[in-house]
């Protein structure tokens, strides 16, 4: 079995291996905290020799675009994205699965959080890093699992949930589904494979008319207020449906929950510094996560975001929304908003998507590069207010960022 191993391959590589395969995974640019994780599992982490043969390639929708490059150096019998690999452990288990644009990976770790404190045999796979237990449990087929899945690349498609968590549906991964009917159209498909039950969001119009439609048993949730609300009445909503625990329980197998890195994660705190990190990348998690940020911060403080924009197909489809909601707060909340150059993950360079689509729309957002950051930050701390920072995005910086106040600071 070979594989590439990224931050959503890590649970998958690690089920595998305690699944009786023998794994490997190379990365060009790893995190070391994935790395060790991986290795403590059992997982080699590696360069192929040329010609090297695998059972077995999986790689991350970032790998696409080099397909023919890993066809030329490594053979292999079967070759499957990510999301395949995950529908085939999947379909021999009963699965619960967490969907939605934004939420995801925060609500697949609350429901497996519960599922180790209800001491239940159901096995997980997160996408993200939980703090105080692994991204993954293993669990032998028939048995319950908890899994996020997403639409980014179709690969939502080969999913059969027994149970389906539908967060939201706003428009997000437009290069895979270009515009809402097809979104819709997604969710409609999944909800008629769906063999159990459907847990929706009633405050989304979209997903409580097709959660209605689908004939199945509907649990719907009367889910409001902000981002951190809402996780928790659909997870509390999800563990009774799916363990059958009274809402007490439910709720109390929540208490000791620590979250996710990257999910409003302290990266650096002091007497003059608090900087935060989030991976919101949609406009609506961005907004989410500023209103929670701004209620984090004195408006008399200085409030400084940098915002690395995630792929050029999403900037330029967004770009209006990202400049108002950004200027917005810049204006509201006397917020300095610094954006960086997009992370591009597997798409190539387009002009139109650019940062400075964003920019361009408002002179109260200024662009910035990653090398501006350690002069930004020493600008900041001279004025003598506290300083807040927030690193926003689902691209690299996050990384150069926590590194740097970290080692200086």
């Amino acid at each position: 079995m070979g594989g590439i191993c990224g931050m959503g391959m890590a649970p998958l590589a690690g089920f595998l291996v305690d699944d009786g395969a023998e794994v490997s995974g190379f990365d060009d640019n790893p995190d070391e905290n994935i790395r060790a994780k991986l290795e403590e599992s059992g997982v080699s982490l590696r360069i192929p020799s040329p010609g090297e043969s695998f059972d077995c390639i999986i790689i991350s929708t970032a790998l696409k675009l080099r397909l023919g490059e890993l066809r030329k150096r490594i053979c292999s019998k079967e070759l499957l994205m990510r999301g395949e690999a995950w529908a085939k452990i999947c379909a021999s288990r009963k699965l619960t699965a967490v969907v939605g644009s934004h939420g995801k990976s925060t609500v697949s770790a609350m429901l497996a959080h519960a599922a180790k404190n209800l001491e239940t045999d159901c096995g997980w796979l997160v996408g993200a890093v939980p703090r105080g237990f692994p991204m993954h449990r293993y669990c032998k087929s028939g048995s319950g699992i908890i899994s996020e899945i997403d639409e980014s690349d179709a690969t939502i498609e080969g999913f059969s949930p027994e149970n389906c968590v539908a967060l939201n549906a706003d428009l997000d991964h437009t290069d895979t589904y270009s515009d809402e009917k097809k979104l819709y159209d997604m969710f409609r498909r999944l909800f008629a494979r769906t063999k159990r039950s459907i847990i929706y969001n009633s405050s989304d119009s979209a997903l409580s008319d097709l959660a209605k439609a689908s004939g199945k048993k509907t649990v719907p949730v009367d889910a409001s207020g902000n981002f951190e609300a809402i996780n928790f009445a659909m997870a509390v909503a999800a563990i009774q449906e799916v363990f059958g625990a009274d809402e007490t329980t439910a709720k109390s197998s929540l208490d000791d929950f620590q979250g996710l890195l990257r999910r409003q994660e302290t990266i650096f705190k002091s007497q003059r510094i608090y900087a935060v990190a989030d991976y919101a990348h949609h406009p609506n998690e961005v907004a989410s996560f500023l209103r929670w940020f701004s209620g984090k911060c004195g408006i008399d403080e200085n409030n400084i975001l940098f915002f690395q924009p995630h792929r050029y197909s999403r900037t330029r489809r967004f770009a209006e929304s990202f400049a108002r909601i950004l200027s917005g707060f810049a204006e509201s909340e006397h917020m300095k908003i610094y954006i960086l150059p997009v992370y591009a993950a597997s798409e190539p360079r387009d002009p139109l998507g650019e940062s400075s689509a964003i920019s361009a729309l408002s002179d109260k957002i200024t662009l910035a590069r990653k090398e501006d950051f350690p002069e930004i930050i020493s600008t900041a701390l001279k004025s003598g207010r506290k300083l807040n920072a927030a690193i926003v995005g689902a691209g690299d910086f996050y990384f150069e960022a926590k590194k740097f106040f970290n080692d200086n600071l």
